[in-house]
């Protein structure tokens, strides 16, 4: 049951990779730490080994000589990133920018409050306070962005306009 449950994570961090373009660091590092009770260096370790063609080889491989790779898990985690990132790609043409934007930014917040509202890694405990950070950054982001002036779109380069960074 525990490779099924590996693979149906893996689907699902898949799935959000397909629509937002983020998966290694970003959900499979907490989610192996908070869901399957992985160390800091073991999720590290075997989300770059998940990631490697071509990425993360050679950081992998140091993790696995240090013993934080759990092979069998990167097997059954990549299949369903595999999976899931297909699945997940091919929602993004039928979704607004502004959606995939918004749930991008939910979906960073909501993993910064969960390390530093909950530093110890309690499942229990790390849930509510930052799932209610999040609404509330979000309905005071909403708040003030309506306030604010349109932004100037700004002609393209070339002929007389020029811009310097």
């Amino acid at each position: 049951m525990f490779w099924l449950w590996l693979f149906i994570f893996g689907v699902a961090v898949g799935v959000v990779s397909g629509l937002l373009g983020i998966g290694g660091g970003v959900l499979l590092v907490p989610g192996l730490m908070l869901l399957f009770r992985f160390s800091q260096a073991e999720a590290q370790g075997s989300s770059l080994a998940v990631l490697i063609p071509p990425i993360g080889i050679f950081a992998a491989l140091v993790y696995y000589q240090h013993g934080y790779v759990r092979l069998p898990v990167v097997g059954f985690i990549a299949l369903g990133f595999m999976v899931g990132a297909y699945v997940g790609a091919r929602f993004v043409p039928h979704l607004s920018p502004e959606f995939l934007r918004v749930a991008f930014g939910m979906l960073l917040l909501y993993l910064g409050f969960s390390f530093v509202f909950n530093p110890r890694g309690s499942q229990s405990a790390m849930a509510l306070p930052s799932g209610i950070a999040t609404l509330a950054v979000l309905v005071i982001a909403r708040l003030f962005r309506r306030g604010a002036p349109p932004t100037k779109t700004l002609p393209p380069p070339g002929g007389d306009q020029n811009y310097h960074i």
